[in-house]
């Protein structure tokens, strides 16, 4: 069973970990808000509207197969720390076969 303090613990040790992060978090974005990069539903879930672009950047270009550079990476650790309880609720499903 994760818990919110494994998974902040897993962002801040693991680069691989945010980056899985950035695009687990994208991916809930509804398919509308992915196209435009933005945040436009009230679901709670998926990027707050003050991390859609950049976050959705980022996880366009991680899909692609590319890596974030160090000063980024920096950026995006702090960003999905912010989305601990979606991350462990990620986490806890995949575990969960959910």
């Amino acid at each position: 069973m994760w818990t919110t303090d494994r998974i902040v613990q897993l962002l801040n040790t693991s680069d691989r970990a945010v980056e899985r992060a950035v695009v687990a978090i994208y991916q809930r974005q509804t398919a509308d808000e992915q196209a435009a990069s933005v945040t436009c539903h009230d679901n709670t879930v998926g990027f707050s509207g003050c991390d859609a672009i950049r976050g959705s950047y980022w996880a366009r270009l991680i899909m692609r197969g590319y890596h974030l550079y160090p000063d980024k990476l920096a950026k995006a650790r702090k960003m999905v720390v912010k989305y601990r309880r979606q991350l462990t609720e990620i986490a806890n499903a995949k575990e969960t076969g959910r």
